[in-house]
């Protein structure tokens, strides 16, 4: 069986929090999310270390930089946009939380109660289906 190593040697390194590292003006996240960044004696960042949360902030300010830079085809084009990508794959694989889907039925039941018509009635209604 192989042994599994550290990418970088880690031996004299210091766990510091990532607004440590990075200032909040150039990349904040979200309340709750956590990451860190290990430095050496000198202080030269070896590692990130993020929670799944922490890394989607990072990716999606990565993204948000990119949206009005980039046409709509290269912003949904994995060589020019990987971050867009990569967000996407994670969510994906990400359960469903809790209060997103009573948001969901929140909307749903107001929207209900309001009378709003749903999309495919109208598009059937005016034989656009």
């Amino acid at each position: 069986m192989r042994k599994r190593s550290w990418p970088v040697r880690v031996s004299n390194a210091t766990l510091v929090p990532w607004e440590r590292v990075v200032p909040k003006s150039v990349c904040s996240l979200e309340k709750g999310s956590r990451a860190g960044v290990v430095v050496d004696r000198a202080g030269t960042p070896r590692l990130f270390v993020f929670e799944t949360a922490a890394l989607l902030d990072v990716l999606s300010a990565i993204d948000e930089r990119l949206v009005d830079r980039l046409s709509d085809e290269e912003y949904h084009s994995t060589e020019a946009n990987p971050a867009g990508w990569l967000i996407d794959e994670l969510e994906a694989k990400l359960p469903v939380s809790e209060e997103y889907v009573q948001s969901l039925k929140d909307a749903i039941a107001e929207a209900k109660r309001k009378g709003w018509i749903p999309f495919d009635v109208i598009t059937r209604a005016l034989n656009l289906a």
